[in-house]
């Protein structure tokens, strides 16, 4: 089974493509699709056991997703938009610069630890590093755009030793690593990086 995943990138400013929009009813059936993904992989996946999950009929599933791809595509939107949604807030909390990029850091960290989809690595792989491989380069240009003038509170941006799209790059290894290779103290790790961006608290 293929499917074809396109990125839908926030509204965070110029050169920013507006969020794709869901209805609560979308919102229901993705939600659930997620979780099933997690719980039984790509290959397994059925529509109708999505429209259970889901708690709707197979024809109002139909409906909005004429097919598995369907489902699949709007779900990897749906969840680069519940990741955005998410930053902006805790972005907006941060305030300043420097205190932004550790909250964005504490953030995405625990977004991947809590995906419903992070188990699926062990059984289809080859799915995820595909995933990955194609989504990755969007992730980067967004959060240089998103994040803007607060990676330049990382020491190493400000001495001119790595601009800010090298910083990001490795930020966003980082978070594959993350997904693909659990760690047992998601405090401890984030922590770490935070050291080693040398941005961590007193």
């Amino acid at each position: 089974m293929t499917a074809t995943l396109h990125h839908v990138t926030a509204d965070a400013g110029p050169g920013a493509t507006p969020l794709r929009q869901f209805t609560p009813t979308e919102e229901r059936i993705l939600t659930a699709a997620l979780g099933l993904i997690g719980r039984r992989g790509v290959r397994r996946l059925g529509m109708q056991e999505i429209a259970e999950a889901a708690g709707v009929s197979r024809g109002t599933l139909y409906r909005y997703f004429p097919s598995k791809d369907h489902v699949l595509t709007a779900a990897a939107d749906f969840d680069e938009r519940r990741f955005s949604i998410g930053l902006d807030e805790v972005l907006a909390v941060a305030g300043a610069p420097e205190d932004q990029i550790r909250a964005f850091m504490a953030y995405a960290f625990d977004f991947i630890r809590a995906h419903p989809c992070r188990p699926l690595f062990e059984s289809e792989s080859g799915f995820v590093m595909s995933y990955l491989l194609d989504h990755l380069p969007s992730l980067r240009a967004e959060l240089v755009l998103r994040l803007g003038a607060a990676l330049d509170t990382v020491p190493a941006v400000a001495a001119g030793a790595l601009g800010r799209e090298q910083l990001v790059d490795v930020i966003v290894r980082l978070f594959a690593a993350s997904w693909i290779i659990p760690e047992s103290d998601d405090a401890s790790l984030v922590h770490s990086v935070n050291c080693i961006l040398q941005t961590a608290s007193a």
